[in-house]
């Protein structure tokens, strides 16, 4: 990675994140309301780790879609963590660059893009969870200047989920991208 990302990762991860929590997600209603009108019956009703939950706000908008038998919230950057307990949630610290749990749905919404190997990230998820739900952003100005997440185009995206999950339903909201994925 190189050495001007990872400055402003450290910056975003240890001041952003700790002092301003997840702003961005105060406006996902919309974009959750379209995910709902748009989720296949078999994703429903699933234990789900939802992995880079940040502060758990966007947990609660997938418990609402998905009605889970169980959420786990998982971050790597623990003052997330404590805000999403605080909401309720299981909590479990994970790096999704070194290493997954296994279970039967994982769910990423605007986290994927945090990886620094998305290829790899999104291999090793397909390896331990039957179903997968990712929405993610697509490089645009605002990504550009303020992400600290490495947020690719929407041709690069969709570059990766042929590679890697190659047959998956994809629908497209605004600037995010939708994927909804389960082994044959």
């Amino acid at each position: 990675m190189k050495i001007n990302a990872k400055i402003r990762e450290l910056f975003v991860e240890k001041i952003g994140y700790r002092f301003f929590p997840c702003l961005y997600n105060r406006f996902h209603d919309p974009i959750f309301d379209f995910i709902k009108s748009k989720t296949p019956q078999d994703f429903l009703h699933k234990s789900i780790y939802d992995l880079g939950c940040g502060d758990g706000g966007n947990t609660i908008r997938i418990q609402k879609v998905f009605q889970p038998k169980e959420i786990i919230a998982c971050d790597r950057n623990k003052y997330m963590l404590e805000r999403a307990k605080r909401k309720g949630f299981k909590v479990k610290e994970i790096n999704f660059n070194d290493n997954f749990p296994q279970g039967e749905m994982a769910t990423f919404t605007f986290s994927l893009h945090h990886a620094y190997d998305k290829e790899k990230t999104l291999k090793s998820v397909v390896k331990n969870f039957k179903y997968i739900f990712i929405c993610e952003p697509c490089l645009d100005l605002y990504h550009w200047l303020f992400d600290a997440g490495h947020v690719p185009t929407k041709e690069k995206w969709i570059e990766i989920f042929n590679k890697v999950l190659k047959k998956y339903l994809l629908y497209q909201y605004k600037n995010s991208l939708i994927v909804f994925f389960k082994h044959g």
